[in-house]
């Protein structure tokens, strides 16, 4: 139980304790909702960089937290595509990035857990963690263009969406094979 409550844990569920609270701005339908549910989701942004800082720098690395640490960032993801998508904040042909990024967190999800339960390790990868940082930043513009509804700020984050999309796919592969065609 003591490997559970480490700053780089409590800083990796944090992230999904805020997710109410993200949630809630977009049911406030102003521009103070939008804005606090930017600044709640840039906040679970950050929490992850510094998690994983902190586990290196104060060598807090824990099982526990290789575990919730991915899990907590495809929750947060998840979760701010569907508002998005749910808000109708993103143009109708920006739902097919957004569905896959969607299906990639859950294939992999399970393709992570079967690694892990048949005793193997599963590492987020260089590209894997690329992934989630232009996830994030195309969500974080999107967010952003809806709060002074400008459309080139919402192009450039449906763009980053498209792109991140296909980072998703390709880490996706790559998981697939070294985790399923390598055993």
């Amino acid at each position: 139980m003591k490997d559970f409550f480490t700053v780089p844990n409590t800083l990796t569920v944090s992230r999904m304790f805020l997710l109410p609270i993200f949630a809630l701005g977009f049911f406030l339908d102003s521009s103070f909702g939008k804005t606090m549910s930017l600044v709640i989701f840039l906040l679970c942004c950050i929490t992850d960089y510094l998690d994983g800082y902190y586990a290196r720098a104060f060598k807090q690395s824990t099982k526990l937290g290789q575990m919730l640490d991915p899990l907590a960032d495809k929750i947060v993801v998840s979760i701010a595509i569907l508002f998005i998508v749910g808000f109708q904040m993103i143009s109708k042909i920006a739902i097919i990035p957004a569905a896959i990024i969607l299906c990639r967190e859950i294939i992999i999800s399970g393709i992570r857990d079967a690694t892990e339960f048949s005793g193997h390790n599963f590492k987020t990868s260089v590209l894997s963690k690329c992934k989630t940082a232009a996830q994030m930043f195309s969500i974080a513009i999107i967010l952003l263009a809806s709060i002074n509804s400008s459309l080139r700020l919402l192009a450039i984050g449906e763009a980053m969406l498209w792109i991140s999309s296909v980072i998703a796919i390709i880490s996706g592969l790559i998981y697939c094979k070294n985790h399923i065609l390598n055993d």
